[in-house]
């Protein structure tokens, strides 16, 4: 199912005239273009450690999981399959916090719709949060310099509880921060994890089509919708 972007602003209503009381929408690939800054980052890294460069387009395939995640496949390029050594993979990431924190919100930017979007959800009445796997140190820093973390009341990171998404537990813990429902709260991202962490959380879930879903097309997910911006979002939200 496809949702068209809302064209204009509704006025405020409460969401007791909804079927949900809360939104929780993932950070990278669906509410900022956070590629620019990783893909720096990483390659920055990259030449701390004495090697070339990688394509920003290749870095986007490795978002999605964490930081941990995005080193080791970043340094697994060079290998052709073979496990990573553990001092390199350790210098790696001693190289990566510093290079990224230099750089984070920097270059990232707001996808299209995305502040319509969360300004109509308030006036919804909807209560909003973030569930990433981005670690607490890089995302509460980029919610402040890019203006998101007013919108947000409940932030849920890759470090928050010792499992992470695809596991449900990260936004069965956003939902009781919260204090709704799982079944009345929907999830908006743009990768698998999302989906299979908010589905098994007994969420409803919309997606983006613009993330990065490790460079994989999301059109074949199973979900309750695609929708074109978080505006658009906001307004499956309202009609649903």
């Amino acid at each position: 199912m496809r949702v068209e972007p809302v064209r204009a602003a509704t006025s405020a209503l409460t969401s007791g005239s909804l079927s949900a009381d809360a939104v929780l929408l993932d950070l990278d690939g669906t509410l900022l273009d956070t590629i620019p800054d990783l893909a720096h980052a990483a390659n920055a890294m990259r030449a701390d450690l004495g090697l070339p460069a990688l394509p920003q387009t290749l870095i986007a395939t490795f978002v999605g999981r964490g930081v941990d995640n995005l080193i080791q496949r970043t340094l697994a390029e060079d290998l052709d399959g073979q496990p990573i050594p553990c001092d390199l993979l350790a210098r790696g990431r001693a190289s990566f916090a510093p290079r990224y924190h230099q750089v984070n919100g920097q270059k990232s930017v707001l996808f299209e719709g995305v502040l319509p979007g969360l300004q109509r959800m308030q006036k919804m009445g909807l209560k909003l949060a973030v569930v990433t796997n981005k670690a607490t140190e890089f995302t509460l820093p980029l919610l402040k310099r890019t203006g998101l973390a007013g919108f947000m009341q409940a932030v849920v990171c890759g470090d928050t509880l010792t499992e992470r998404k695809p596991h449900p537990a990260p936004m069965l813990h956003a939902c009781a921060l919260l204090e709704v429902l799982p079944s009345r709260t929907v999830v908006v991202g743009d990768s698998k994890h999302d989906v299979a962490s908010g589905q098994a959380a007994g969420c409803r879930v919309l997606i983006v089509p613009y993330g990065y879903n490790e460079g994989q097309s999301v059109q074949t997910l199973n979900v309750d919708a695609i929708v074109e911006t978080i505006e658009a979002a906001a307004q499956w939200i309202y009609t649903h």
